[in-house]
């Protein structure tokens, strides 16, 4: 609902008096737009508004017309003498209705036409020969006079035509500038830097993993204007959204046992502000890689610079507090949420928004009714998993039943699908926008543009984006086709995948009452070995690479997709520690055939030392049915065996990542 907290102001209702068109067009549609009627205002004749109706549902037109007039009417202003009111389907150039209609005001009344100002000659004259008369009968004309509008002007005004039968509209309650958030009373943002203020949908851009440091300044340099420079469609959202990977200090103070630690300078944040980028995601593994001192002076840099963070703060409650941004009229409120067990932030220290079930839910119920939209942000999963866990699928749901409108993942580095669930979005994973972490700086992406109306309606779907020595840009043709489809192909494993573009008009019916049942995964089944013969897999799909990756942008035509995973069809007790751990990849990799065994296959990662690799086996005294799983870790000299539980869940890697 878009309230008309405006007609309080002054100086907008000041505007509209003096004949200014955007301020009437303001008005108006204040009170139309929550019904779906949009309105434009412009001049027909001097002294004559057009007001121009668009509507998807036909409404009475006399009751517009009447609406109009009387808001007209109320303003009182001394140019605008009449109006024409116009009515069609939106996108129909064919007319409906038509009326014009007279405004007759006090103030448009002291416009007088030469006749009026003759007859005020002729009273005056006739005032004054009155007075040169005798006293006696000048004072009897007199007061016969002064007694007739005396009574007149007690008598009832019949009103005008366009007064008639008009019903004033009543004023909703201005809305607070403030919306009490979980934790505290988080005050509403105006967005003022908006391109299109006369188009009443609210328009947003959300973009995947981007870091400005390492292999982007080799490349890029000092141009902070390369990076967007050919995304325009960035710039002409009303807000223009990513994920900040890397802290923006000087700090030198690095986060111990990390093997990448991301930061840039201070003056980067220029990329961002060139680009249009308004707000940014810092609920993720590098906000913290420069300690407290580089995340303060992170979110120092970027608040001067104009620019809002949800995600991390210098204690709990400003990591938890919600960003919530006022565009023409339509509240939104952002929130973003990263693993609970990694640097999170305390009642008195800095660092990330931790993602508790609860938590979730009762910062989504406390503004639900105070704005008008919710977006959540999950950093999460698994990195170049084409497709999410059980547990991410289930978490996103349980948000959209909490209330929220809109979840967006980041963390995978590649695509992922996305689904529709109760006729609101889920975007698994944005992959990477502009990410410097790697030295690939060639490579495929998305992002996702959703629009928003005041009526609930939504409409989404992805651009695809075509990035060269990290400069991105939209790309159409076959090329984008070649990005949707992947996108589409990865999104058919849900049960109603999100299509580009899609509208959703769905309404939102707040928090519904869902109980969340944990989902236990079925591992893979192995193949039998019949032989005790050590065999070979090969770590790409497997192996959790940290943030530094290099992620193939050509995807197989066809994937054999795996079963859906089903609650009930294990029971075993031997899965609870695991089965809330993102540690499956889909699809799943199958045992290549039996050949003699080879010799032990390295891979290098970011110029590491270590190699490292990995080996499936079966022991000469095991059984068909007791297969046992082990992993080889190589480092430098060192060989180390780590058995894992007789069911396949994780690769250990001899590095950790946040």
């Amino acid at each position: 609902m878009v309230y008309a907290e405006h007609l309080s102001q002054p100086s907008i209702f000041d505007l509209a008096r003096s004949g200014d068109f955007q301020a009437i067009n303001y008005l108006i549609n204040s009170y139309l737009r929550p019904q779906g009627i949009y309105a434009q205002v412009g001049r027909e004749r001097q002294g004559r508004l057009q007001v121009l109706i668009e509507f998807q549902t036909e409404p009475v037109a006399e009751r517009i017309i009447k609406f109009i007039c009387h808001l007209l009417w109320k303003l009182n202003s001394p140019t605008v003498e009449g109006v024409q009111i116009v009515g069609r389907y939106t996108g129909d150039p064919a007319v409906l209705w038509k009326q014009s209609v007279r405004i007759v005001t006090p103030a448009n009344q002291v416009r007088r036409s030469p006749r009026s100002r003759t007859i005020e000659s002729l009273k005056f004259r006739t005032f004054r020969t009155l007075l040169m008369m005798g006293s006696a009968l000048s004072a009897f004309i007199l007061g016969c006079w002064v007694s007739y509008y005396e009574v007149s002007a007690q008598l009832p005004q019949v009103p005008t035509p366009a007064q008639e039968n008009v019903v004033s509209p009543t004023l909703p309650p201005k809305r607070p500038e403030q919306v009490q958030a979980a934790l505290e009373v988080v005050p509403v943002v105006q967005q003022t830097t908006i391109q299109k203020p006369h188009d009443p949908t609210v328009t947003l851009m959300f973009g995947g993993d981007v870091t400005l440091s390492d292999h982007f300044e080799t490349v890029v340099g000092d141009d902070h204007t390369w990076a967007f420079e050919k995304l325009d469609e960035y710039r002409e959202v009303d807000v223009a959204m990513v994920n900040l990977e890397n802290p923006l200090t000087r700090s030198t103070l690095r986060r111990p046992n990390k093997q990448f630690n991301f930061k840039a300078d201070p003056e980067a944040v220029q990329v961002l502000t060139s680009g249009g980028v308004d707000l940014v995601n810092l609920a993720n593994n590098h906000a913290m890689d420069y300690e407290a001192e580089g995340l303060i002076e992170t979110l120092e840099t970027l608040e001067n610079s104009g620019i809002h963070a949800i995600g991390a703060g210098r204690d709990l409650k400003e990591a938890r507090r919600p960003e919530i941004l006022e565009v023409k009229g339509q509240r939104i409120a952002y929130f973003g949420y990263y693993d609970a067990d990694f640097h999170a932030a305390g009642e008195d220290s800095p660092g990330t928004n931790p993602r508790y079930d609860e938590r979730v839910a009762a910062d989504i119920q406390a503004v639900r009714d105070q704005v008008d939209w919710i977006i959540v942000n999950y950093h999460w999963g698994v990195e170049l998993a084409n497709y999410p866990g059980d547990w991410q699928i289930e978490l996103a749901r349980f948000t959209i039943d909490q209330g929220a409108d809109l979840v967006v993942g980041h963390h995978p580095h590649v695509l992922q699908g996305a689904e529709i669930y109760k006729g609101r979005p889920i975007v698994y994973s944005l992959g990477n926008f502009i990410f410097g972490g790697n030295s690939r700086n060639d490579y495929d992406t998305a992002v996702l543009k959703v629009s928003l109306k005041a009526d609930q309606k939504m409409k989404v779907e992805f651009l695809p984006v075509e990035v060269r020595q990290y400069q991105a840009k939209i790309v159409r043709g076959k090329k984008g086709d070649e990005i949707l489809q992947n996108v589409e192909r990865l999104s058919r494993i849900f049960d109603q995948p999100m299509n580009s573009p899609m509208v959703l008009d769905a309404p939102r019916s707040g928090l519904r009452t869902v109980e969340r049942k944990p989902v236990t995964p079925v591992a893979p089944q192995l193949p039998n070995l019949s032989e005790s013969t050590e065999q070979l897999v090969t770590p790409e799909a497997l192996e959790d690479v940290g943030d530094e990756v290099e992620a193939q942008s050509d995807q197989p035509e066809t994937v054999n997709l795996p079963p859906r995973l089903d609650a009930a069809s294990s029971s075993s007790d031997s899965l609870k520690p695991y089965i809330h751990d993102p540690f499956i990849k889909d699809p799943f990799i199958s045992i290549p055939p039996k050949t003699p065994q080879p010799p032990s296959t390295s891979h290098r990662y970011n110029d590491s030392i270590s190699p490292i690799s990995f080996a499936l086996f079966k022991s000469d005294l095991e059984t068909d049915d007791q297969l046992s799983v082990s992993t080889q870790i190589t480092a430098a000299s060192d060989k180390v065996r780590v058995d894992l539980p007789p069911m396949v869940r994780r690769v250990q890697n001899s590095a950790f990542y946040d």
